[in-house]
This record gives structure tokens, C-alpha cells and sequence, in this order.
């Protein structure tokens, strides 16, 4: 029994005890009343308490319920927290394996760029590798030049006294003497030395070629009955020409000579047998194209890089010079041309030479013989100014047998010192290379004191010093080393014709 119960049954007792106190019916029903709304009273504050309870469980439910609920926020907070620390844990390590990426990526970047360098500096080693082997090779093409330069201006002073002598001595001998066929014997072997010093020349890029037309067909067709007649025994020759081949300016005779070069060479490439192939071409209206082509062993790489080298050769011992390609590639060169080879071991080689076209206003003429003079020239005093020995004594001979008086002088500055005392030549014959004052430095002074007389320029090297005293001055002309005794003889013939007529023009 509850506390509410028991003071409800002692306010029952109180009641009880105050009716029989009062008496009295209505007093009684009061009572009755009073207590009926006591228990409606206690009634409904049961069913208040029921209610209470009730609400009071419900509020406990729900209490239990947010309890769980926080429960359930506090383990769902703590796994976040969890997973907050394991994300920021993984965030850590990403960041650290960001920094070491990072800091490989840098390593890399490094090792890149020194790499790059090292292989720049590689470059540049093989680069600066290759331009001091270039250099060497100039310098050795120079050096040889030079000597060749030297050693066929004195070839030229050689050939030029034996011509000279040899020519003048044969026009005086009966032609059925054995006199007669010794000196000529003797002329043709200076001529051909002269052509042999000129493609030393040629080589040494001291003389440029001569700048008239040229059709290579016809020089080719040259070569090509030479080569049937000799070298072509044993090898097919197939022959394209082109029909409208636009001609070149150059030196027939220096081209000749690069051309049978080159069949030589492919001939020797052809031990067994094979086809040599001779086309041409016009590549356009600038440029035309000589082709050389064989079946033969060919030329590996190394082979070809040193191919243009001065005194290289795959030849044996006494089968070759190794200047062949070289004088070849010397000639292109000073005809402004372009030289290429194409070969493969064991299947053959193909040389490719490239001109410059001189242009369709010009047209291939054929050399006019130079008129004779019409009768003998005067007798002349003639200066002739060169340092060897050997020119002196032979023109001496020559034009005492022409009948003319020779004066000599060594140098530049024994000429200009005749002159000044009052020496009066009809013709001057001026050595272009001499020590000290040489022929363009001479000249000049010899034009001064002697404005009006004759000059013949004798050299051995068409050089530019040469071509711009000629250009320069006038009654100058160029005769080449080494000339024959008809050549001098016809240039005196013209002079000899009238006292103030000048030289015939060069």
C-alpha cells in the first residue's frame, strides 16, 4: 500500500468520525458529495499518476533512446574521429610520398640535365673533333698547294727553256733530219709536262679554268672512243646522253682530264667485268649533272669519307697515286661545281658532278687558228726581266735566232733601274714571279718611265694579280708558260708589222 492509499484512508476515518460528530442527513450527503469528488479527485489524480507514469516511462524510453542514440554518436564520432586520424595519417603519408615523388622527380630533372649536358659537350666534342680534322685536311690541302704552287712554277721555268730551245732549234732543221724528229720529240714531251704542270696548278687552285663554252657531251664522246681503243676490253659501256645538254664555262682540257679519271678508276673498280654507265643530264636551267657509274667491288664508308683525300688509295703498291679523285674534286671545285659519291660494297659506285650552266645566250664555238703575220717583224730590242737563269739564257737564244736584240735584268728593281737610264726598249717580256718587287709591283714602275711600250706578262699561273694587270692597263698581254718559239714568234710578227702598233689583244 502506498502513501497516497493510507492518507486516503485516514481522510475515509476523519470523514466517518466528523459525520457521526455533526449528525444529520445533508450533512451526511454533503459528506457523501465531498467525498465522491474527494474520489473523483483521487480518481483522476490516479489516472494522472497512471498518466504521469506513463509519461514518466515514455520519458525514460526516450531518455534510454537518446541515451542509445548518443551512445551511437559517441562510437559513430569516435570511428570519425578515427577515420579523421586514419585520413589525415594517409594525407601525411601521401604528402611525404608527394615530397619524396617530388624530390625524385628533381633527381631525375638533374641526372635529365646533366645528361643533356654531358651529351651537348659529346656534340660539341664531335663537333670540334670534326672541324679540327676539317682544319687539318685544309691545311694540309694547303700546304700541298702551296707546293704544288712552288714546285710547278719551277716545272714551268724548266719546261719553258726546254720548249722554247726545242721549238726554235726544230724550224731550223731540214723535217726528214734525225735532228728535226729529236726536237720535236723534245717539244711534244715539254708541251705534255706543260699540261701536267697546269692540273698541278689546277690541283693547287692557283689557276682557274679558262671561262669558255663548253659541250661535255662532245668532250665525253672524246673520251669514249679513247676508252673503247684502250681500257674497255673487258667492260660494257652504256652511254645516256642528253640531246639538249646546256653547255658550261670552264677548261675542256682540265675537264678531260677529271673524266678519264674517273672512267679509269671505275674501269680498275671492274677487275673481272661490269657496265660503265656515262649520263648526263640538265637538272634545270642552272645546273647540269655528269654521272660516272660502275658495277665494281664499290667503296665502304670509311672508304668514301677519305675518298677526295690528297695521296689516299685502295690500290696496291705502284697502281696509284691517290691524287686521282682528288685533282678530280680540285677541278669541280674551281669550275664552281658540286661533287657527290654514292657507292655500296660489292654493288658499285656512282659519281655525280654538278655545273653551273653558263646560260642559253652563250653557244659552244669551236677554237679559230690565230692568223701568222702577214711577213717578218723588224728587228727589236727586247727587255726581258726574270730571275732564272735558265729564262734569261733561253730567250736569249730564242730571239737572237728570231734576230733581236735581248737585254736582261734579274729583278723588277734592275728593269725600273735601265729605264731610268734612258734604256728604250721596243718590248718588254716581265717575269709576274720574282723576289722583291714581283710583276704587279712592277709594272706599274715600268709604266711610269715607259707608258707607251709593249708589255707581255709571262707566267705560269693565270692568276687574279694577273687577269687585273691585263684588266687594269692596256698593251699588256699574257703569254703562259711555257710557250713555243712560233708562239713568241707570232706575237713579235704582229709587233714588228708597225713601230706604235701594240700587241694583238690576249
Amino acid at each position: 500500500m502506498t502513501s497516497k492509499d493510507r492518507s486516503f484512508v485516514r481522510r475515509a476515518k476523519l470523514w466517518r468520525l466528523v459525520s457521526r460528530r455533526v449528525g444529520g442527513a445533508s450533512r451526511a450527503i454533503e459528506l457523501i458529495n465531498a467525498n465522491r469528488e474527494l474520489t473523483l479527485l483521487r480518481t483522476e489524480k490516479a489516472h494522472w499518476a497512471s498518466e504521469l507514469v506513463v509519461a514518466n516511462k515514455e520519458l525514460v524510453f526516450q531518455n534510454n533512446e537518446k541515451t542509445k542514440r548518443a551512445y551511437e554518436l559517441y562510437i559513430a564520432n569516435e570511428e570519425l574521429d578515427l577515420q579523421t586520424r586514419e585520413k589525415a595519417k594517409r594525407a601525411s603519408e601521401l604528402i611525404v610520398a608527394k615530397k619524396e615523388l617530388i624530390f625524385q622527380q628533381e633527381e631525375k630533372g638533374k641526372r635529365a640535365a646533366e645528361l643533356l649536358f654531358a651529351r651537348k659537350e659529346l656534340a660539341f666534342q664531335e663537333e670540334r673533333s670534326a672541324l679540327q680534322a676539317q682544319l687539318q685536311k685544309s691545311q694540309k690541302l694547303e700546304s700541298l698547294g702551296t707546293l704544288a704552287g712552288g714546285v710547278a712554277h719551277d716545272m714551268n721555268n724548266v719546261l719553258a727553256a726546254i720548249l722554247g730551245l726545242a721549238s726554235a732549234h726544230l724550224e731550223l732543221q731540214p723535217r726528214d733530219s734525225s735532228a728535226y724528229r729529236a726536237f720535236e720529240t723534245i717539244t711534244k714531251a715539254a708541251v705534255r709536262g706543260g699540261k701536267l704542270v697546269k692540273t698541278l696548278l689546277t690541283f693547287a687552285r692557283q689557276s682557274p679554268a679558262e671561262s669558255l663554252p663548253i659541250d661535255l657531251n662532245t668532250i665525253l664522246q672524246e673520251e669514249i672512243r679513247l676508252l673503247e681503243c684502250t681500257v674497255l676490253s673487258k667492260v660494257c659501256l652504256e652511254v645516256l646522253l642528253e640531246p639538249e645538254l646546256q653547255p658550261i664555262c670552264g677548261d675542256a682540257g682540265a675537264l678531260t682530264h677529271a673524266f678519264m679519271n674517273l672512267c679509269v678508276n671505275a674501269v680498275d673498280a671492274m677487275p673481272e667485268s661490269g657496265t660503265l654507265t656515262l649520263r648526263t643530264r640538265n637538272v634545270d636551267k642552272d645546273w647540269i649533272e655528269v654521272a660516272v657509274e660502275d658495277t665494281g667491288t664499290g667503296m665502304t664508308k670509311d672508304v668514301q669519307e677519305r675518298a677526295l683525300d690528297p695521296f689516299f688509295s685502295t690500290k696496291g703498291v705502284g697502281k696509284g697515286t691517290g691524287l686521282g679523285l682528288s685533282m678530280v674534286y680540285a677541278t669541280v671545285k674551281a669550275h664552281h661545281g658540286l661533287l657527290e659519291i654514292q657507292s655500296e660494297l660489292g654493288r658499285g659506285t656512282c659519281i655525280s658532278l654538278r655545273f653551273p650552266t653558263c646560260g642559253p645566250q652563250l653557244q659552244v664555238t669551236q677554237p679559230k687558228a690565230e692568223p701568222r703575220p702577214a711577213r717578218l717583224p723588224r728587228s727589236l730590242t727586247v727587255l726581258v726581266v726574270d730571275d732564272d737563269e735558265l729564262i734569261q739564257s733561253s730567250m736569249q737564244a730564242i730571239l737572237d735566232l728570231l734576230g733581236h736584240t735581248v737585254i736582261t735584268a734579274s729583278s723588277g728593281k734592275e728593269a725600273v733601274a735601265k729605264l731610268e737610264a734612258r734604256f728604250e726598249p721596243d718590248l718588254i717580256i716581265l717575269d709576274m714571279n720574282m723576289p722583291g718587287l714581283d710583276g704587279s709591283a712592277t709594272l706599274p714602275l715600268l709604266r711610269s718611265l715607259r707608258p707607251s711600250v709593249p708589255v707581255l706578262l709571262a707566267t705560269g699561273r693565270t692568276d687574279q694579280d694577273a687577269l687585273d694587270l691585263i684588266a687594269a692597263n692596256t698593251d699588256v698581254t699574257l703569254l703562259a708558260k711555257p710557250f713555243s718559239a712560233s708562239e713568241l714568234k707570232h706575237y713579235l710578227g704582229s709587233l714588228g708589222q708597225d713601230p706604235h702598233a701594240g700587241p694583238p689583244s690576249a
